[in-house]
């Protein structure tokens, strides 16, 4: 009844349930066998609960949902009923699986590799919530609200700014430099597989290209690459002259091959490179 009313379909959310539960338990593994015990902050409001686990021994699961609930409550009326149903679901599962696996042991070889591997399990769980429209609350709840309140703040820095002062706060409380560089790489490492998890299979190049052989690189690029190309008509600033403007997008792997092609048409073309986060249409991510 409660689904009913949400719009959401019993199967979409036993799907949900089960992506939730294999991500989270991944995120328990980064949190408890890589980052906790080796004072390794992960920012944001886990960090924040890996802090009073230091000092008071309060699980770390626990603390992320005390901690959230009232940021939930604050959230209900700005961004949503399902929404905030969405995020208080992974929030309770994660929860459970990170204080489950607490039992685990720590790895304590090499911190930087601890680092490392601790980000990219967090960014792997994190990115695979995410392409099920869902977060796990904390600072992106807080972003969402800062942005409500002041627009000209982007999300990505309001949520840098707390993930910062999470790690300066730990570095000081653990006494400990070092446990802030290795926050940082952490945070870094984590948002590099997060990126790459929700845009990577949609990342590539889109490329302009002027050339007195615009004819001969479109056919190159249409019957060689296989790819789509569109001509814009322009007109050089200096001379006046009408020229044909290439503009042609292609997946990462595609691109030198690209630039190959153009320069053995055309010597004297004159292109640019630039990297795209996100290609979305017909023949890219739909």
């Amino acid at each position: 009844m409660v689904l009913k009313k949400l719009q959401y379909s019993p199967k979409e959310f036993l799907i949900d349930t089960l992506v939730f539960i294999v991500a989270s338990s991944v995120f328990s593994v980064g949190i408890n066998y890589f980052l906790a015990r080796n004072n390794i902050l992960n920012g944001g409001i886990t960090g924040i609960a890996t802090i009073f686990n230091y000092l008071f021994d309060f699980p770390i699961g626990m603390g992320i949902f005390v901690m959230n609930v009232p940021l939930l409550l604050i959230a209900f009326k700005k961004l949503g009923v399902m929404f905030v149903f969405r995020t208080f679901w992974v929030i309770a599962i994660s929860s459970v699986t990170i204080d489950i696996g607490a039992f685990l042991p720590v790895y304590k070889n090499d911190l930087l590799l601890s680092a490392v591997f601790g980000g990219v399990l967090s960014g792997f769980s994190l990115g695979i919530i995410f392409m099920r429209n869902a977060t796990t609350g904390g600072v992106d709840i807080i972003a969402k609200l800062i942005k409500l309140k002041y627009p000209h703040i982007t999300i990505g820095k309001s949520i840098f700014i707390l993930d910062a002062i999470v790690i300066i706060t730990g570095g000081i409380i653990y006494n400990n430099i070092e446990s802030m560089l290795y926050a940082a790489v952490t945070v870094f490492v984590s948002a590099q597989v997060l990126d790459y998890i929700i845009y990577g299979f949609s990342r590539g190049a889109t490329i302009m290209i002027i050339s007195e052989k615009s004819d001969e690189i479109r056919h190159l690029i249409i019957n060689d690459l296989n790819r789509g190309v569109t001509v814009l008509k322009g007109q050089g600033g200096y001379s006046g002259t009408e020229k044909n403007i290439l503009l042609c997008a292609c997946f990462d792997n595609q691109t030198q091959k690209l630039i190959k092609k153009i320069k053995s048409a055309d010597e004297n073309a004159f292109f640019i490179v630039t990297q795209s986060k996100q290609i979305l249409g017909e023949g890219f991510m739909r």
